[in-house]
């Protein structure tokens, strides 16, 4: 392995991105551990209203996904990504003022659904600019390198948050999150430019546009088999946690410390995983991650002792490394060059779907079955199998596509 050093080489705006990945994270993540406890404790939200806010919120972010790729296709990437950063800096400067003196619900509702689609707006419109600035064969490191940042990020806030909380309100914390997307978007805005695209879409916008997508019987294949490890990859912040604390014991702040494994494993091992990964057929790579994960959780269904609480986040977050990138280097693969944004859009509604439905998926089962740890950590693992036969399946077809001359020699997923 060589390390960072191979990352030389890399357009500089791939390392601004990615700057810009932590600082973002880092403004959100500080908000979002607490959000939940302060709109039940300030302002007497009762935590199935609190349920329904978040549950809107992933619907407004699914949508965020599929216009801002759209937006980013037709007007260029840079502008949907300083446009979503500024916008939602002013917003959350706005919950400042709503959580710190209004303090009306439904106004901070509408806030929290706004934000929540401006920064998901931000999300295609990044990726698509990563694969128009780097070359098939570096796209994984590339991602790997954003999603590296990402989690940097993911583990300041908190830290951040936590200090900042014992000293000021709760409110204050949406001050400092305005404060990182306005640097961001103010970045972009200087120092980013819109890279050069064969081809950009001019035409006005058309709904049915967007149904063309189904017609790439790859991209559709992927998507749908993605979504069943998309479902898995919701337990780790829901079912895991509550299993944790109640059936095996453990206190809460252990789980953070699991969750620190997480974020720890992430940044150390996700680079040279991504390189490693890289010399394999994607699809191939992709059921290889959905089979960790499901190993990983049927081995709580053996055990609840900590040690094995630990081995299970290794193994996850191993097949976690493996998911991340790669799906996100498999949508540009099998994107058009002036339809990535619209790709990573419609991808991204599939993640959004398989991250919502996996808390009410893994509740419904814990409800019934963790008097049955195998039973329950057993249909969890199913449900990822699923995506280990849907990825199979793609690896199948892009062979047989190959072997028929239907793409190019070399150019199977």
């Amino acid at each position: 392995m060589r390390g960072l050093g191979a990352l030389k080489g890399l357009d500089r705006r791939i390392w601004i991105l990615t700057a810009g990945r932590i600082i973002s994270a880092t403004g959100y993540s500080i908000v979002m551990p607490f959000l939940a406890i302060h709109l039940n404790l300030d302002l007497g939200v009762s935590l199935a209203q609190v349920g329904l806010i978040y549950l809107v919120m992933a619907v407004a972010g699914a949508f965020g996904q599929i216009i801002g790729g759209e937006i980013a296709d037709h007007l260029g990437r840079r502008p949907v990504m300083y446009a979503s950063m500024i916008f939602r800096g002013l917003v959350f400067a706005a919950l400042f003022v709503a959580m710190a003196v209004i303090k009306d619900i439904w106004l901070i509702s509408g806030l929290l659904l706004t934000s929540s689609l401006l920064g998901s707006m931000f999300e295609p419109a990044s990726n698509a600019m990563v694969a128009d600035l780097v070359g098939v064969g570096r796209r994984m490191e590339a991602y790997s390198l954003l999603r590296v940042g990402q989690n940097i990020g993911w583990t300041l806030g908190p830290l951040i948050s936590g200090i900042m909380i014992v000293f000021l309100p709760f409110a204050y914390l949406f001050a400092v999150g305005a404060a990182a997307c306005l640097i961001v978007g103010v970045v972009i805005v200087l120092k980013v430019a819109e890279p050069q695209r064969s081809s950009v879409i001019h035409a006005k916008f058309r709904l049915r546009d967007m149904g063309a997508i189904v017609h790439n019987r790859l991209f559709l294949v992927f998507c749908l088999a993605s979504l069943p490890v998309g479902i898995v990859m919701g337990q780790m912040t829901s079912t895991f946690s509550v299993f944790a604390v109640q059936d095996a014991g453990i206190a809460e702040a252990e789980v953070g410390y699991l969750y620190a494994l997480n974020g720890v494993m992430v940044v150390a091992l996700q680079f040279p995983m991504a390189r490693m990964i890289s010399r394999h057929q994607m699809p191939f790579s992709l059921a290889l991650g959905s089979l960790l994960y499901a190993v990983g959780y049927l081995f709580l269904g053996f055990s609840g002792a900590m040690w094995m609480l630990v081995l299970s986040m290794v193994v996850t977050t191993l097949g976690e490394n493996v998911i991340s990138p790669s799906s996100t280097a498999l949508v540009a693969k099998l994107s058009p060059d002036n339809e990535r944004g619209r790709y990573m859009g419609a991808f991204g509604i599939f993640s959004s779907f398989g991250w919502s439905l996996g808390p009410a998926i893994g509740g419904s089962l814990y409800d019934g079955l963790h008097t049955m740890p195998l039973a329950l950590w057993g249909a969890v693992a199913l449900i990822s199998m699923l995506s280990v036969a849907g990825y199979l399946h793609l690896g199948r077809i892009s062979a047989a596509r190959e072997e028929r001359g239907s793409v190019p020699k070399g150019e199977i997923v």
